[in-house]
Formats: structure tokens, sequence, C-alpha cells
């Protein structure tokens, strides 16, 4: 386990492999992300867009192969006897239309669709209006493995996995507050299910 949380990454397809290898091995996985719905639950149509606004300089090719990479996630995380998969994505998210208004009910659906089938998976809405919080400074996700952890971080230009203990102290203390503020999942479920009936009366009437 050593290996796979501590091992170094050369490149970016190393680290890519890396981050893959982590969260393989977790047996928790805690996330947030204020500004898109979080990669593990992306549609590929969702994903594609997503990838394509963040990294325009991305070949179309590697933006396909990334899409299905992120839309495969949720399924090995979610494999019978596996982890803890814990959410929590701010409100302002659920109305960003990624890849247009269609994309965006889309993947709306099937956030509602891996909540209902996926036991392992409990998504929460941070409400819009909600007081300052840690999860200002961005997106965060947080690995458990056999009592260890990691944390991965990712901005515009970089990325880390760190298992440095102030950086998971830090992070893990963010992610239970942020945790507390949300809505908890059923009143998540029912907001995420609202803005996209909402989404699908604008659609008909456009």
């Amino acid at each position: 386990m050593t290996t796979v949380f501590e091992s170094p990454a050369d490149s970016l397809g190393g680290h890519i492999a890396r981050l893959a290898a982590v969260e393989a091995a977790a047996d928790s996985v805690q996330a947030w992300q204020p500004l898109f719905i979080p990669g593990l639950l992306q549609s590929f149509p969702y994903a594609v867009e997503a990838i394509r606004a963040t990294s325009p300089a991305l070949p179309l090719e590697e933006v396909s192969q990334r899409a299905e990479e992120r839309r495969q996630r949720i399924d090995r995380l979610g494999r019978p006897g596996a982890r803890s998969i814990r959410v929590v994505v701010d409100e302002s998210a659920l109305h960003r239309p990624v890849g247009g208004y269609g994309v965006l009910v889309d993947q709306l659906e099937r956030l509602l669709s891996l909540a209902a089938l996926q036991p392992s998976l409990s998504v929460q809405v941070l409400p819009q209006g909600i007081e300052a919080h840690p999860g200002l400074v961005g997106p965060f996700t947080v690995y458990r493995a056999f009592g260890k952890r990691a944390v991965f971080v990712e901005s515009l230009t970089s990325s880390e996995i760190t298992t440095r203990p102030e950086d998971v102290a830090a992070y893990s203390a963010s992610w239970e507050r942020l945790h507390g503020l949300a809505l908890p999942p059923r009143e998540s479920l029912d907001l995420i299910d609202g803005v996209r009936g909402t989404l699908c009366r604008r659609l008909k009437t456009a």
C-alpha cells in the first residue's frame, strides 16, 4: 500500500496511472467539487466538454480517451464489496451548462441514476448562499485504504497526490466541514431532480 500511495510519477501518464491505482485501492473516497459535476460521476458528453473547456490545447483523441476513462471510474469503484464513496458538490455546478443545457440534463439524470443504483455512493449538495467555507480554495479528493490516506489536488496547470500528514489532516477536516454544511443526501437528490425538471421544461419551450 505504501508503494501505491507514495510512489512518485515521472510523467503525466505515470501520474494518471498512479491516481487510478490509489483510487482502485481505496476503501473510502471523499470528494469535493465546487465547479463541475465530479469527474468520477461525469457522463461521457459532459466529460468531453469539461475537459475541452479546461484543456483547450488537448488533441480531440486524447480528450475522448480521458472522457471515457472518467465515465468508467464509478463502475470500478461501485463494484460489489467495494468502498464508501461520498461526494459533496456545490449547487452552482448543477446550473452550469457545460456542453449546453441538453448535456447538463443528461448529466443530472446520470447523477440521479448512479445515486439510485450504487449503494456505496452518497451525493450531497452544498446549497447556494452558504457561509464561507474551506472548499472555496478549490476541489480535492481524500482517499483511504488500510488505515493510510492520500489527497488528490488539481489546479489548471498541475496536480498532486500527497500523503503528508499535515496535508491529509487539513483536507480531511475541510471535507468534514463541507459534509456538515451540505444538504442531507435525500434533500440533495430532490434538489438535483428539481433542477433537472426545470431545465427540461426550459428546453421544451425553447
